[in-house]
């Protein structure tokens, strides 16, 4: 596999992300101050139950058309044939329950928003197909660029709807051209459309594989959102929004960097799966990388949580801080097992990734109805308790699926989690000497250049080659020609090589 194009695909996929993250906290913001409370809420439920269903629409066949070895244009149309049936069939069922969904919301207004709001499901099945083989061949710039101006566009819309005073409206036309405009760009600048035809063995093969690997997704998409409903019918509106607030604070950050992990992961992993020893080492090279770039900056996040939530939130959020701290400390679990989804489904075992999934939800929900959360401590305590249960879980599916023990699996982590744990201890020293007068964002601005610099003197002393390979990885993505800086090109000891030794 070409790891320039590996490089570059990651660094595409990492400006979607941080580019959707941007537009979405901004067009965010901005809507909390022109809506009322039950506007936002009402939109807040509607758009959680399409995106539920879109999860469906799109990713019933997407890992699998990602995942085969060979996969036909009878197979892709095969899915874009059925996923465009979905859709139109999932926007019927929505207009038909949507009296029922407006009798238990209490508002007579919701059946029409949720049957515009579904508008979304069709739309976005007409894209599904190209965007599993555009990030099957790493060509991740086009859908980039589709999610770019799919999102920008929607926000245009929808803000100025909203400030024209259209209510909840304008959210509604937000998302709609969100897909619309983001499925027409696709549609118009892809090399192979689909078409619609449908093939009975080609559907059989898709979905044998494709029901457990949407399940999965299913229920990591879901299990947040049932456990935010749940805990928030415990503990009430005002410490449901610090909850709330929490997780957005971290998932920002979050998605920025998992998901363009992820994303490139998939059709990189998948192109090993005939070579188990190469695809194991190429596995924990790239945990090592993973940890080396989320504990950075996730670690960095919790340390200086009460100047992160002054800056950017104000004051009279500050109760939230030590929950942050808490949900972003939970990384130096998360990291070392982001690499598992994509390892399972490369290896074409979704179902074990249904059934952690499956384990942790029952776990959730357990513990939810055990406690009747009485506390916001004690709800995160559940939140992190699902991620400690979780780990073993996922690092026995992993052996059973390539054969590596536990300490092969976390061999990685070590050097990262030790370079943390010393720029932490630097950082909690550093603001203490600091003097209380110095405004948040000057505190942070020091902090935060103080534990980069930390951070990375550290792994230049304990692991060089895992540095080197970061940076290398680094310029491949950008392009760089190696007479600008006299470095070599990426090879065999870039973490997410395909080559890695």
């Amino acid at each position: 596999m070409d790891t320039g194009k590996t490089a570059r695909s990651a660094l595409w996929s990492l400006v979607e992300n941080v580019g959707l993250s941007v537009i979405s906290m901004g067009t965010l913001i901005i809507y909390t101050h022109l809506l009322s409370m039950a506007e936002f809420g009402l939109f807040s439920i509607v758009l959680a139950l399409i995106e539920l269903l879109q999860v469906v629409v799109t990713m019933l066949f997407h890992d699998a058309l990602v995942q085969r070895p060979e996969a036909s244009d009878k197979h892709f149309d095969t899915a874009f044939s059925f996923s465009v049936a979905l859709g139109f069939g999932l926007l019927l069922l929505c207009c038909l329950c949507s009296p029922l969904f407006a009798r238990v919301v209490g508002n007579p207004g919701a059946a029409l928003v949720l049957c515009s709001m579904a508008l979304c499901l069709p739309a976005a099945a007409f894209s599904a197909t190209i965007v599993a083989r555009q990030r099957r061949e790493l060509s991740f710039r086009p859908l980039a660029i589709r999610s770019l101006v799919g999102r920008f566009s929607g926000a245009l819309g929808g803000v100025a709807l909203v400030a024209l005073g259209a209510g909840v409206w304008g959210l509604v036309a937000q998302q709609v051209l969100i897909q619309l405009v983001g499925s027409l760009i696709l549609w118009k600048t892809c090399d192979e459309r689909p078409r619609l035809r449908f093939a009975r063995r080609e559907f059989k093969e898709l979905t044998s594989f494709g029901v457990y690997a949407v399940s999965a997704l299913f229920l990591n998409f879901g299990v947040k959102r049932l456990f935010t409903v749940l805990t928030g019918l415990y503990l009430g509106v005002t410490f449901a929004g610090y909850l709330n607030l929490s997780f957005r604070a971290v998932d920002v950050f979050w998605a920025i960097a998992s998901t363009a992990v992820t994303q490139v992961a998939l059709p990189m992993l998948s192109g090993l799966q005939g070579d188990l020893p190469r695809l194991k080492r190429t596995f924990q090279a790239s945990t090592g990388f993973v940890c080396a770039a989320l504990y950075l900056l996730f670690v960095g996040v919790a340390v200086t949580a009460p100047e992160v939530v002054s800056v950017l939130f104000g004051a009279k959020w500050l109760p939230s801080a030590p929950y942050i701290t808490v949900l972003a400390l939970l990384v130096l679990v998360q990291a070392p097992r982001l690499m598992v989804g994509p390892l399972l489904t490369a290896l074409g075992r979704p179902r074990d990734l249904l059934i952690g999934k499956g384990a942790e939800l029952a776990f959730v929900v357990a513990a939810i109805f055990a406690s009747r959360v009485p506390t916001l401590s004690w709800a995160v305590g559940i939140w992190v308790a699902r991620e400690l249960f979780a780990l073993p879980v996922m690092s026995r599916l992993t052996k059973n699926a390539t054969g590596l023990g536990t300490v092969d699996q976390f061999r990685g982590v070590v050097v990262p989690l030790l370079a943390s744990a010393i720029m932490a201890a630097a950082l909690l020293g550093l603001r203490s000497a600091l003097p209380q007068s110095i405004p948040p964002l000057a505190r942070l601005v020091v902090m935060a250049g103080t534990g980069g610099a930390v951070f990375v003197a550290v792994l230049a002393l304990l692991d060089r080659a895992l540095l080197n390979g970061v940076l290398k990885f680094v310029l491949s993505a950008v392009g760089r020609q190696r007479e600008r800086l006299g470095v070599t090109p990426v090879d065999a000891g870039s973490p997410l090589s395909s080559g890695a030794k």
